[in-house]
């Protein structure tokens, strides 16, 4: 019997999720994000599983968009990322990537490149973000630049990324919205503006295209808000199992740095899950596990590969029995109120080591 810390992903959930974001986009066109091994669930089954569902799939390099070809897959991809060579010009003309042009160095490798055939181009534009992206007074020249190259497929798509759609109410959203739409108003190409946040906090900003990732895959992207409250479930259900069950006494001291001290004669499960399987060390005491239909904290510090849990309140537990880490039955937003991560990259930081099983 091998080491039972597993993932199990739900092909019905993927799908139910998308369906809901199609309910709440129903005019716009669906982008997945599949970069970062979408998620943390799988580059390759992810976009196997959204192809004929979908309307393109968002990566961050050409290397993820190689891998889906590869793979077999056939639905639309852009990069996200635009390029980072300008060799990846010739390869998206040759695949048919379509690409996003955030830089004036990538305009530069554009003008300077015989490719093959056309590009579709998306034109990036920094409404605040402040990250990638031409800002507002450099945007229009950009734009003529893309409009006029005879290697870009003509009308330009124009696109944009919050910085805080997770909360509604900032102040930065209004004003990024009026930079959007102030610049708009000079593009005939399609538009998009929306992540998962924004596609179910600004229902009227949807645009041409809304690009989900988080949401995707069940989490909720806004603060304060489940997911079950927003109609989706999680894909991705990460458990293990009890490997030993300790009695210790009034007193007794568990784990690394012996933070925690009994108060009390109490039965500890030691579960086979650490931070080498990507359950982060940060993880305060009183995080919660899923036991059978049971929540139980956790107590101590993560180590690598065990992580120790106060038994109290599921006395009949065992060695064997499972331990819902996040998933079903124990939302993944529910952990980030106990560390210092978010819900993206506690799924993206899951380890090799975990196996990976698709229901």
């Amino acid at each position: 019997m091998t080491r039972q810390t597993l993932c199990t992903l739900s092909t019905a959930n993927l799908l139910h999720n998308l369906a809901v974001i199609k309910t709440r986009a129903p005019r716009a066109r669906i982008m997945a994000m599949v970069k970062a091994n979408a998620y943390g669930h799988g580059l390759r089954s992810v976009a196997q599983r959204l192809e004929g569902h979908v309307d393109a799939l968002g990566v961050a390099s050409i290397d993820e968009a190689t891998a889906l070809r590869q793979a077999g897959v056939n639905t639309p991809i852009t990069l996200i990322e635009g390029v980072f060579a300008p060799e990846e010009l010739a390869l998206a003309a040759t695949q048919g990537f379509a690409v996003v042009f955030h830089s004036a160095h990538q305009l530069r490798w554009l003008e300077a490149t015989h490719l093959p055939g056309k590009i579709t181009a998306w034109l990036k534009l920094d409404t605040g973000l402040g990250r990638l992206g031409f800002s507002p007074q450099d945007a229009a020249q950009a734009l003529q630049t893309l409009s006029e190259n005879p290697s870009i497929r003509q009308p330009v798509g124009l696109l944009s990324h919050f910085a805080c759609a997770d909360t509604p109410q900032h102040p930065l959203n209004k004003k990024q919205i009026a930079i959007f739409a102030a610049f708009a108003e000079q593009c005939q190409g399609p538009k998009s503006f929306c992540n998962s946040a924004a596609l179910f906090a600004f229902p009227d900003r949807q645009q041409d295209w809304v690009r989900p990732g988080l949401a995707l895959y069940g989490a909720s992207p806004l603060a304060g808000r489940s997911a079950e409250e927003l109609g989706l479930k999680p894909v991705m259900t990460f458990q293990t199992e009890i490997i030993a069950v300790q009695h210790f006494k009034r007193g007794d001291t568990v784990g690394y740095g012996a933070k925690f001290i009994c108060p009390e004669d109490m039965p500890t499960g030691i579960i086979a899950a650490g931070y080498g399987d990507g359950y982060p060390r940060s993880l305060r005491e009183g995080a919660p596990v899923l036991i059978g239909d049971r929540l139980c904290p956790l107590i101590g510090r993560v180590a690598m590969d065990m992580t120790a849990v106060d038994l109290r309140l599921c006395a009949q537990a065992a060695v064997g029995d499972k331990v819902t880490l996040w998933g079903k039955g124990l939302p993944i937003e529910k952990l980030t109120d106990f560390c210092d991560h978010i819900a993206y990259d506690l799924l993206t930081g899951v380890q090799n080591r975990v196996k990976f099983v698709w229901e």
